[in-house]
């Protein structure tokens, strides 16, 4: 089976999006700043309580309550700037740019503007799948980015992702629902 499609920066912004998402540093990372910076206000305003200076210990724990409601939407924000900035570092030269991969028993060849490669499907760690994109993950960290709506034949690619989760039984992680938080 043959695809073609070109992908766009959004497409690459969603995968590092989805990507982070998953990753458990990030999702430890982003609890932990959540919670720390609030202890720390809560903490000086309880000490500034003690010493009778109410009015700074109100602003203080009201600070570290704003900062606990308000930390994920702009930690949100923050995290799709700074994935674009490394996208438009890094990827820039592939927007647009036509993607070919063809399906074969063993390999899923991909060709682009650089070149030719052949990547083992036995490789393929996972399949994870959400509203408009299908991410195959390989071994060695590698992902292919496959967007839905730019695909003719997407139950074909349906077929054969099967039989791939099948023949391979590897996780085919389907988040249709999924959206950055």
């Amino acid at each position: 089976m043959r695809i073609e499609y070109t992908l766009e920066k959004i497409d690459f912004l969603k995968y590092q999006l989805f990507a982070a998402s998953k990753s458990e540093r990030i999702i430890k990372s982003r609890k932990n700043s959540r919670i720390r910076v609030p202890m720390i206000y809560f903490i000086l305003g309880l000490l500034l309580f003690a010493l009778a200076d109410l009015i700074f210990a109100i602003i203080f724990i009201g600070v570290g309550v704003a900062w606990y409601f308000l930390h994920p939407y702009f930690m949100k924000k923050r995290y799709v700037r700074h994935f674009e900035k490394y996208i438009d570092e890094n990827y820039q030269n592939r927007f647009g740019k036509p993607i070919t991969l063809d399906f074969n028993e063993e390999y899923i060849i991909t060709t682009d503007y650089i070149g030719e490669s052949r990547l083992k499907i036995k490789e393929i760690a996972e399949i994870n799948e959400i509203n408009n994109y299908v991410f195959l993950k390989f071994s060695s960290g590698e992902s292919l980015i496959i967007p839905k709506d730019r695909i003719e034949n997407m139950n074909e690619l349906n077929n054969i992702l099967t039989k791939i989760v099948y023949d391979l039984s590897i996780n085919h992680n389907i988040d249709l629902d999924w959206q950055w938080k």
